[in-house]
């Protein structure tokens, strides 16, 4: 063997290696079309993510956490995940990046912040709300390991296509509730499993808005998991060639932008807004296709979800959009905390220790944030973005072929993640946690392969080669 084959044996041991081997990858083949039981597990547990309302179901069973349905159905993701990785692969397919560096690092500072503040909270008596908390973060983290480390590049197409079929499912049932006043997800639900019916359910709120929640427990979850859904479906009918195929991506967009209106929030204009944008900065080209789509838009919106529209544009006017009771509450929340903040402004109070439902509801995850675990704590959950957001503009920047558009899918949503957790207590809506680790998951995936096929190029073989090669000129006698 050579000395730059030596070379190029020594780069391929030290890249990310692929989940599985090649022969058993081609005998098992890719999801859907496959006999492998965890991708199978995840697609269950995103449609019932999208579709069931299993922060409202409890079950007749004693867990460390609540006993609500994704806990057990998590667990039982992990066990076979576990199997996966001992009676498969051996444990090779768990490969660290930045985004489980950043995940870490904010499980760690919430771990320090209830360690810091233990007397304090106990004394409280909030710290078992604070670690029933943690226990749900870890339940996240755990999460993004398990689809970072078990789906394929291959497969995140087919998962991102998935997801958006059930959420134009969940728009429809979303639709249609604020067209009868009639939840199909809770009142079917409940003829099987018996469900605890939101507080959010059939009411309207202090300035006349009717309450349309979908499977969640709040208006403002299914706004913002549409604002999260539609860059997919938009990129799709982007990059579509032939015209059957943009028609239905170009419906199932507007079916999620009717849905997300339908809830009557003003983070159904301003998340998918903030996500398009970042389209465009990608593909500026788009606009030929948003524009008189967007004239076509109008008139479904207005078809299908009648005054919807008019009544969110209207509470985004300047004289309505500070003098309503819901802007007014939130500006008084940075009064209300700033001594929670000024008293620990490193590491808070404990992490989500802060009852909201004792103290006030503060609708801002930035605000939740920093009086539990205080400006590491805000800083280690904005590095979660910027991780996800900065791989996905280098695969979308990088990339080739399918893996651009969603990257670019991907980078869109978590924009509006940013922006929405400015306007909502995000973690506190369990459907759009569970669906940032699913998009960080996938754009690990889709990173580790970018690497990977840029490590092995033959360009950069040789260039290690050649810099191997050199090292120092020998003396001559």
């Amino acid at each position: 063997m050579t000395a730059s084959d030596r070379s190029r044996a020594g780069d391929a041991e030290r890249l990310p290696r692929d989940p599985q081997p090649r022969a058993l990858r081609a005998i098992e083949g890719d999801w859907p079309r496959t006999t492998r039981p965890l991708p199978w597990c995840l697609a269950g547990f995103l449609a019932m993510l999208w579709l069931l309302p299993f922060d409202s179901i409890s079950l007749p069973v004693s867990l460390p956490l609540d006993a609500k349905l994704d806990r057990p159905f998590l667990l039982a993701i992990v066990a076979v995940w576990v199997l996966s990785l001992t009676l498969i692969s051996g444990g090779g397919r768990l490969r660290m990046g930045p985004i489980h560096y950043a995940f870490a690092g904010f499980v760690l500072i919430a771990i320090l912040s209830l360690a810091h503040n233990a007397e304090t909270v106990v004394r409280l008596g909030e710290m078992e709300l604070g670690v029933r908390k943690l226990a749900l973060l870890l339940s996240y983290f755990t999460l993004f390991v398990v689809v970072a480390s078990s789906v394929r590049a291959s497969e995140v197409r087919p998962f991102m296509t998935f997801m958006c079929g059930l959420a134009v499912m969940m728009a429809l049932g979303t639709i249609w509730e604020y067209r009868s006043e009639f939840n199909v997800f809770f009142e079917w639900t409940s003829k099987v499993i018996p469900v605890q019916l939101p507080g959010e359910l059939y009411v309207y709120d202090s300035i006349g808005r009717q309450s349309v929640i979908g499977p969640t427990i709040h208006p403002l979850a299914p706004a913002m998991m549409m604002a999260c859904a539609l860059p997919y479906a938009l990129v799709s009918m982007f990059n579509s060639q032939d015209v059957p195929r943009r028609l239905v991506w170009a419906a199932a967009a507007a079916i999620m932008v009717a849905a997300a209106l339908a809830t009557q929030r003003k983070t159904s204009i301003l998340a998918p807004t903030a996500a398009v944008l970042v389209l465009v900065a990608y593909r500026p080209r788009m606009l030929r296709q948003l524009v008189p789509a967007a004239a076509v838009l109008f008139v479904v919106v207005h078809l299908v979800t009648p005054g919807a529209l008019g009544g969110v544009t209207e509470q985004l006017l300047p004289q309505n959009l500070f003098g309503v009771s819901s802007t007014i509450d939130r500006q008084s929340d940075y009064s209300a905390i700033q001594p929670d903040v000024v008293n620990q402004p490193l590491l808070g109070r404990g992490y989500e220790t802060y009852d909201q439902k004792k103290y006030r509801i503060l609708d801002n995850q930035y605000l939740t944030t920093i009086i539990g675990t205080g400006i590491a704590g805000i800083l280690a959950y904005l590095s979660i973005f910027a991780a996800i957001f900065l791989l996905a503009h280098r695969v979308a920047r990088n990339g080739k072929g399918e893996r651009v558009p969603i990257a670019m899918a991907i980078a869109a949503a978590t924009v509006a993640m940013v922006l929405g957790s400015a306007l909502l207590d995000l973690l506190a809506l369990p459907q759009l946690p569970y669906l940032i680790c699913f998009f960080a998951g996938f754009t690990a995936v889709l990173w580790r392969e970018l690497a990977a096929e840029t490590a092995t190029s033959p360009a950069a073989l040789r260039g290690r080669g050649a810099g191997r090669a050199q090292g120092p000129i020998p003396a001559t006698r």
